[in-house]
């Protein structure tokens, strides 16, 4: 199972992707699988600058999972993101559904 930790320094933040062990015993410790950073030029703004899946876990969704983790966090703060990431302004700016939070 994937979970997103999110972290926020100052004007920076990140969303981190991680694999929890399983039940077949695939992994022990949970592991880091992608990131997200982000900078906040204002308290009422965060730029999305990156998005990376670690080798081995492309393809799986772990980034669109870190872009929603965003786009409720900025929802739950009053926060607008600016999609400078191509991931990321992909996916936010192909569909009204996330107009609300884009700047």
């Amino acid at each position: 199972m994937i979970t997103i930790q999110h972290q926020e320094t100052g004007k920076n933040g990140v969303f981190e992707a991680w694999l929890q062990a399983t039940d077949e015993g695939a992994c022990t410790e949970p592991i880091q699988v992608g990131e997200m950073t982000y900078a906040r030029p204002t308290p009422e703004r965060i730029i999305i600058d990156h998005t990376r899946v670690f080798e081995g876990f492309e393809g799986k969704g772990i980034a669109r999972q870190m872009v929603l983790a965003a786009v409720n966090f900025a929802r739950a703060n009053n926060r607008r993101i600016i999609p400078v990431c191509s991931y990321a302004q992909a996916l936010l700016t192909r569909t009204d559904e996330y107009k609300d939070i884009l700047a």
